[in-house]
């Protein structure tokens, strides 16, 4: 079965002379016009179609021919110049380049950073942005020049940054780290096991999601258990490839961080993006989406209400269970509003009162599991309101009932999780129980992620996600906004 490019994964180089400090995030590089307008024009097209959505100038207003004015309304243009060759004639203007670069990274935009040869600006100004986000300088530079050697100006110029000021200038840097506020965006400053928990509850997602893509809509006992990845099932899906759950929870995802907040409406129309345009799908195409979303999505609509899934007390969809997480991981903070908004995530789709209250209950476990509390703990929370319908109560006999709701879902999901002590298992045992094991296996793989950490995700199943990089920019963003 072939491997099919999602839009979504990362773009390579779109210049060669330009090189990924942050994949998908933060690209380096050279002075994107060329010798003639219409070359100009191509070269920044070529960035815009990789994801480009600031660019940061550190060329001098003089120095070369302007280009802002080719750029799209929605794109955004900063200029802070350094002459060339030289270092920041005052230090605060590197904390404003820092500022700038660390602003629009956490608002969520790919940014350019240039200079004109891409070599001494722009190396001292990736320096400084290493060593601000707690790399120690020599640490810094080593990784500067690791990053560099993506750039095919490497051949030619084989250490960067250009001159020994500049190279003395990140060295320096370390003494301002400690006393001005440059906003962290890189993976250090942040707690390392509260990033692998975060990361690996939307990475986990996914890859229940992709691994139950065998075994979804198939009866119990029909087919060979699996023991890996393999894609297929009723919508012949390449092996790494994800349905409607990871669709939806993604698109659910960045709408927070796009809105910097829960916007129903804008949940919505994302939803729909996907429906009819296959955004944030794992093959470009819409797949897995039910009747009843299908019912609310068109109801939304038509009432131009964003809250238009059913309230029929019978109809218990699944769905909804693993597309809280993302609601959890941005509200983190903010525990109660975490565990409500769960539930009103739901209501999109279906507004059944179970349904809204088994997706506060899920959510109120991930918040745990995501702050590190033990599996004992966070299976713990399963009481009180539930009672007696808890999936608590089933879980001891280590036996599972099978049904088609969220009940018998998120009751799965934990049977999973309590019945086994890796990822890996658990996952397995999700997706071999057929039905809606794209569910079961997605919130399993949700809970779990955050539990044990994405360490404990099985690489090969990381190396064949599709859109990997995508999932993990998002879980990063909502690390950041949380």
């Amino acid at each position: 079965m072939t491997m099919v490019r999602s839009q979504d994964d990362p773009p390579g180089q779109p210049l060669a002379n330009s090189y990924w400090v942050l994949p998908g995030r933060l690209l380096a590089g050279e002075y994107p016009g060329g010798r003639a307008r219409e070359e100009t024009r191509e070269r920044i097209g070529r960035l815009l179609a990789a994801g480009v959505s600031c660019f940061l100038d550190l060329t001098a207003p003089d120095e070369l021919e302007p280009y802002e004015s080719m750029l799209p309304e929605s794109v955004v243009y900063l200029r802070k110049p350094i002459p060339d060759h030289r270092v920041p004639l005052e230090r605060a203007h590197m904390h404003e380049i820092l500022e700038c670069l660390s602003e629009a990274l956490v608002d969520g935009r790919l940014v350019y950073l240039h200079c004109h040869a891409g070599i001494g600006r722009t190396g001292m100004a990736v320096g400084c942005h290493l060593v601000a986000q707690g790399l120690e300088p020599d640490a810094a530079l080593r990784r500067l020049n690791e990053l560099w050697r993506q750039s095919a100006r490497s051949d030619s110029w084989p250490s960067v940054p250009e001159t020994t000021e500049q190279v003395e200038f990140i060295r320096s840097w370390a003494r301002e780290r400690a006393g001005h506020g440059v906003r962290p965006e890189g993976p250090v400053p942040v707690d390392a096991r509260l990033r692998a928990r975060f990361h690996g509850a939307l990475l986990g997602l996914a890859c229940g999601d992709a691994l139950a893509a065998a075994t979804q809509h198939r009866r119990p006992g029909s087919f060979a258990p699996i023991e890996d990845q393999l894609g297929g099932g009723p919508f012949d899906l390449p092996r790494g490839a994800w349905s409607d759950d990871t669709a939806m929870t993604l698109c659910l995802a960045e709408s927070l961080v796009e809105r910097g907040g829960f916007d129903a409406r804008d949940q919505v129309q994302r939803y729909l993006r996907w429906q009819q345009e296959g955004h944030l799908s794992a093959t470009g195409r819409c797949v897995g989406i039910t009747p009843s979303v299908t019912r609310a999505l068109a109801t939304a609509q038509w009432r131009r209400q964003p809250y238009s899934g059913s309230h029929d007390p019978k109809q218990l969809d699944p769905e909804p269970l693993a597309r809280v997480t993302p609601v959890v991981m941005f509200f983190f903070e903010r525990p109660d509003e975490a565990v409500r908004l769960a539930g009103e995530s739901a209501r999109t789709t279906c507004q059944a009162p179970v349904v809204i209250e088994a997706c506060r209950l899920f959510g109120a476990m991930l918040h745990a599991a995501l702050g590190g509390a033990e599996k004992a703990a966070v299976l713990e929370l399963d009481a009180g309101s539930w009672e007696p319908r808890s999936p608590r109560s089933r879980l001891a006999g280590g036996r599972i009932r099978r049904g088609n709701d969220i009940v018998h879902a998120l009751e799965a999901a934990l049977w999973a999780f309590a019945g086994t002590g890796s990822f890996r298992d658990g996952a397995l045992q999700a997706a071999n129980l057929g039905g809606d094991s794209d569910v079961v296996a997605s919130a399993f793989g949700a809970l779990a992620g955050a539990c044990y950490g994405v360490e404990a995700i099985p690489p090969e199943w990381l190396a064949a996600l599709v859109a990997r990089a995508r999932i993990e920019t998002l879980a990063e963003r909502l690390l950041l906004r949380s």
